[in-house]
């Protein structure tokens, strides 16, 4: 066998581990099943219930269910920090500033701001020729 099939072996050995792993939970539990009711189950010294230790099966089962939803609500809340980072933190939002006057009852009212250098004045400047 050649390197790259190798290599494509193992990525796919990788890939799909996260969608094997309910699989071989079920076959550990299988293949241990003596021992886990003998030596796990909860229920092992009542023997009228049959439990046959599906309680540590399922609590197995719930483990990696928390751990898939744990996973993929920081990896959710990762790509929302993410891309909050990307719009906010590249370009300084600032305000333009703004000159105008008016007349009211015969008195002229001028208002100025001092202008501020940032993203949306730059964007205002008329064209270069």
């Amino acid at each position: 066998m050649n390197p790259k099939r190798h290599i494509a072996f193992f990525l796919l050995l990788l890939v799909s581990f996260k969608t094997l792993v309910v699989p071989f939970v079920y076959l550990d539990f299988e293949l241990r099943k003596e021992y886990i009711v003998h030596h796990l189950c909860e229920n092992r010294f009542k023997p009228q219930l049959h439990c046959d230790g599906k309680c540590y099966l399922a609590k197995q089962l719930q483990k990696v269910a928390e751990d898939n939803a744990r996973q993929e609500t920081q990896k959710q809340s990762d790509t929302v920090k993410k891309l909050l980072q990307e719009v906010f933190d590249d370009t300084p939002l600032t305000i333009p500033t703004l000159s105008f006057a008016f007349i009211h009852k015969e008195q002229l009212f001028l208002y100025q701001c001092s202008p501020q250098q940032g993203f949306l004045n730059k964007l205002i400047l008329p064209p270069i020729a």
